[in-house]
């Protein structure tokens, strides 16, 4: 439960506190008694009696295991009523030790002066000990916010890499058949484009299983596995099919997409499309001001098969868990186009993007 409780910033704001308090009390018995050697003792006072109030809150909070997520009433009557109890034993050590510094009486002579001085010291400690308590929930309840958004998109992050993973191995029973296939139809007829045709689907499948460590990965790497599946694609297809590449070597080189990002948006083109020699598909990867456009010409099967929308969708939500610009998804008559940003620095696994 104690894992609830920011213990550092609430540290950090008492003494922020103590200090503010202590400097505020200081000008305030300069200004009206003109003696800065009492006002530096009521500095002094104030510093003590908010710091020791302050920590003592603390103390408190880690006594009695109070988790400020899901407090009981039980808890929440200890604990207050423990500190406003203990306001009054700091206040009587305080005072004790500004009569001891000074050598006078804090509360004056008489006893309307005492009854009067013990009144307002005692309302006083109680209206500031209530500003502690506030604050310091305040700080707390930011803390749990916090932490909720941080697991929530942690959460999402896990999510989201699980899908990519299943989508990556969802790759093996529907591509499988038809590799195999082609494979067992080019050794009857060419020879050479099926051992041409094994090598790429040993490349891909190599790539597709490889256990990478990050979200993103240089575009030399993404461009690479997808050619293995153009490739075969291209043997299988034939002049059915015809594909294009104008990306830069500085940016193939040197900048990064999200991982498994450009094979699929291929394979859904493929997958909900007619290719023939009359009507061939075109697939075009292009780069234009920092965005790669992966286009196709639009020649929907007669028959459309099943779609769940996985490879897009989980595309667009790796997109936002990066903090980046989300993907942006055209389609006309003619043309389907996706544009996605290009990264910069590559992120691993295991690093904070949220």
């Amino acid at each position: 439960m104690q894992n609830h409780i920011p213990y550092k910033n609430l540290t950090r704001l008492t003494w922020i506190l103590s200090a503010l308090s202590s400097i505020v009390v200081f000008i305030f018995y300069l200004a009206i008694s003109h003696e800065p050697f009492i006002s530096l003792m009521r500095f002094l006072q104030a510093f003590v009696l908010m710091a020791i109030t302050g920590f003592c809150n603390l103390g408190l909070l880690k006594a009695f295991s109070f988790d400020p997520q899901n407090p009981n009433r039980y808890d929440k009557i200890k604990y207050y009523t423990a500190s406003y109890l203990s306001t009054i034993p700091i206040w009587f050590f305080v005072k004790s030790l500004y009569s001891v510094i000074t050598q006078t009486r804090w509360e004056g002579e008489g006893s309307n002066h005492i009854i009067m001085a013990y009144s307002l010291a005692f309302l006083a400690v109680w209206v500031l000990n209530t500003l502690i308590l506030f604050l310091h929930n305040m700080v707390m309840l930011q803390s749990i916010r916090a932490q909720g958004e941080i697991e929530n998109l942690q959460l999402k992050a896990n999510l989201s890499e699980t899908a990519n993973l299943l989508l990556r191995q969802q790759i093996h029973p529907h591509f499988l058949f038809n590799a195999l296939n082609t494979i067992k139809s080019l050794y009857k007829t060419d020879l050479q484009q099926g051992e041409e045709y094994l090598v790429h689907l040993a490349n891909f499948l190599r790539m597709s299983i490889s256990n990478h460590g990050t979200k993103t990965t240089l575009i030399k790497n993404e461009l690479e596995f997808c050619l293995y599946y153009l490739k075969m694609q291209k043997i299988r297809f034939g002049a059915a099919l015809d594909y294009s590449i104008a990306i830069p070597e500085q940016s193939i080189n040197n900048q990064y997409l999200p991982y498994f990002s450009l094979q699929p948006l291929v394979e859904n083109a493929l997958k909900h499309n007619d290719l023939t020699a009359e009507s061939p598909m075109l697939i075009t990867i292009k780069e234009i001001d920092g965005y790669i456009y992966v286009s196709n010409n639009l020649q929907p099967k007669s028959y459309k098969e099943t779609s769940t929308g996985q490879g897009l969708s989980n595309l667009a939500e790796r997109y936002r868990l990066l903090d980046e610009e989300e993907i942006l998804i055209t389609s006309d008559h003619s043309f389907f186009t996706v544009r996605m940003k290009i990264l910069n620095k590559p992120l691993s696994l295991h690093s904070d993007t949220m």
